[in-house]
């Protein structure tokens, strides 16, 4: 039997030993907090870089009628609402139809749409070529935005597409879109010097027929 000097070493090491294993325990303790504190700053950065996709949107008047599918537009002829929002960049972005004394051309598209990323680019290699009128306000409303579905996310897409006009970013309740009354994409929207609808259209047009309605409405 181990004498009582001995046995106090024996329980003394004994503690020593769970001390360290205490210390390690904690060690890996911090070691996993301080892990989980870099993902969450990490998650919060790339939430940060999307939060951009959609923006805050205001609408002031009436926003106009859903396009039907076909039949006389009950759009043509109405005011276009203003809308007030942000490009990606949080930029100050307003659409405010005869505020300018120019006519005002509006394409809503969304970054899924196979017919937004056809037409996209149309509009791009017309304005390259110089065979958009001049005289003419043109926009684009980033709308649809979904990070679950293709092309995600719209500002890279659109800068991809070198998109040369204001882009504005709709918000999530794609408010600007419901002002012009979308029914699918794209929609190109087309208003005079006063502010009144005068052409609006879903789907592709092509580059002559792009051509041929704001050559229309320029008059």
């Amino acid at each position: 039997m181990p004498s009582a000097k001995k046995r106090r070493a024996m329980e003394h090491e004994k503690h020593r030993k769970q001390l360290r294993l205490w210390g390690t325990v904690a060690g890996v303790v911090v070691l996993v907090a301080v892990v989980a504190a870099l993902l969450s700053q990490n998650s919060g950065t790339s939430d940060a870089t999307t939060t951009g996709e959609t923006r805050p949107v205001t609408v002031q008047g009436e926003a106009l009628a859903p396009q039907p599918t076909s039949g006389t537009d009950p759009a043509i002829g109405t005011p276009g609402p203003a809308l007030r929002g942000q490009s990606f960049d949080g930029a100050p972005v307003t659409i405010d139809p005869g505020a300018t004394g120019n006519p005002t051309a509006v394409w809503l598209v969304a970054h899924w749409c196979p017919h937004c990323n056809a037409e996209v680019p149309r509009v791009v290699s017309l304005d390259d070529q110089g065979r958009l009128p001049q005289g003419i306000d043109y926009y684009a409303i980033s709308s649809g935005s979904d990070p679950t579905a293709p092309n995600y996310p719209p500002s890279a897409w659109l800068q991809g597409e070198r998109w040369p006009f204001p882009a504005l970013a709709d918000d999530e309740s794609g408010s600007a879109a419901k002002a012009y009354g979308l029914t699918s994409y794209p929609l190109l929207v087309l208003l005079d010097a006063d502010g009144n609808v005068v052409f609006r259209q879903s789907g592709e047009l092509g580059e002559d027929g792009i051509t041929q309605v704001l050559q229309q409405l320029a008059g």
